[in-house]
């Protein structure tokens, strides 16, 4: 559209895939069947509604999760292509299920559950209890190999362990500083990578789920 050719609306743009990448968002527009029931209570970018932000207020400098979000996230690119390539592998057909392959994935779903916004302020206490939820989820992936698998999620499994680094690498980070005290990069860059997971197992316990 147009208004991505204005770097300050693709700047806003931008924010907003990152803040609401793993949040459902539907696409609508003034004749849609849904445009009447949105809730009265939202903000509308560069709106004339006083109190609404600006294109320069909602991607400005001060928002704070802005230096963090826009550091390279070179782990989740690599899963990312590794979750795409399975993803694809099984809308082809060409994914060989396991029996246990959906039990597993559900098993997992719970502890994938990595949200963190970019703007979080954090202090050592939540660094720990950050780092110890990407160790546990690490730890079921780790464990989840042992199960009988189908050789596609067993496979997936092993690229996606080999593709995350060591939980004591990510103590070694040193926290973003600013204004503010923001998350450490590569604990931040690993969260988004087990978010991509996550959705994957998703489509793991769905398509591969005994039928009823």
């Amino acid at each position: 559209m147009p208004l991505f050719d204005e770097p300050v609306a693709r700047a806003a743009w931008w924010r907003f895939l990152d803040e609401h990448a793993y949040h459902p968002v539907e696409m609508l527009w003034e004749h849609s069947d849904t445009w009447d029931v949105i809730d009265i209570d939202y903000i509308q970018v560069d709106s004339d509604i006083k109190g609404d932000p600006s294109f320069a207020e909602y991607a400005g400098e001060e928002w704070t999760g802005r230096p963090l979000a826009l550091l390279p996230r070179p782990v989740a690119r690599a899963v990312a292509g590794i979750t795409v390539g399975a993803q694809d592998a099984m809308d082809a057909g060409r994914w060989q299920a396991g029996p246990t392959d959906a039990a597993v994935a559900e098993r997992l779903l719970g502890t994938m559950d990595f949200a963190p916004p970019p703007d979080a302020v954090v202090d050592d206490a939540a660094v720990a209890a950050r780092s110890a939820a990407v160790h546990a989820a690490s730890e079921r992936l780790r464990r989840a190999t042992a199960e009988p698998l189908g050789e596609s999620f067993g496979a997936l499994l092993d690229d996606l362990l080999h593709t995350l680094p060591p939980v004591a690498d990510l103590a070694l980070d040193e926290p973003h500083t600013g204004s503010v005290r923001l998350a450490p990069p590569r604990l931040w860059d690993v969260e988004r990578a087990l978010r991509l997971v996550q959705h994957l197992l998703v489509g793991v316990s769905l398509r591969h789920a005994p039928a009823g």
